[in-house]
């Protein structure tokens, strides 16, 4: 079942996007970077992206909140696709993926170029690259690409 994060579930949903990201994060960021992004942070920034008119959306799994996914309505941006590290292959990802795409006419992601791994996931998805940006982690230079959607093979 995939529904809009609301205040009861809120806290479902910042557990599994601080999970997420963490490891997701733990290649190019110190401990200490990574140590900040608990729950109460990760729970203030989903609170302030509702409140900024994003629509986050996750998933649960026998009753189980396993991953997450957000879009920014003004530009269609699919954001926080994140999934329990030990949930990821179930096809999680690709059930939230698809439902953020059926709301969706033009939407476009941001990948960290780091990420090999998610850049593959949305690559496989018809996913391509636009565009680099650069964005300053608060610790380094970290490097970005929008990809935009191509086909619907999903």
């Amino acid at each position: 079942m995939i529904i809009e994060v609301s205040k009861q579930n809120l806290s479902d949903a910042a557990f599994v996007y601080m999970c997420s990201w963490k490891e997701s994060h733990m290649e190019i960021c110190s401990a200490d970077f990574i140590e900040k992004h608990d729950i109460d942070y990760m729970t203030v920034f989903l609170s302030e992206k509702i409140e900024r008119g994003y629509k986050i959306y996750i998933k649960y799994s026998e009753d189980v909140p396993v991953g997450i996914i957000g879009i920014n309505p003004s530009d269609e941006e699919i954001c926080l696709l994140y999934v329990l590290p030990e949930k990821q292959g179930n096809g999680f990802g690709n059930e939230l993926l698809r439902f953020a795409l059926a709301k969706c006419e033009n939407p476009y992601i941001t990948v960290l170029d780091s990420n090999k791994k998610a850049i593959d996931f949305y690559t496989k998805h018809g996913f391509v690259p636009a565009e680099k940006q650069q964005e300053n982690s608060g610790e380094k230079k970290i490097f970005e690409r929008k990809y935009v959607y191509q086909k619907q093979n999903l």
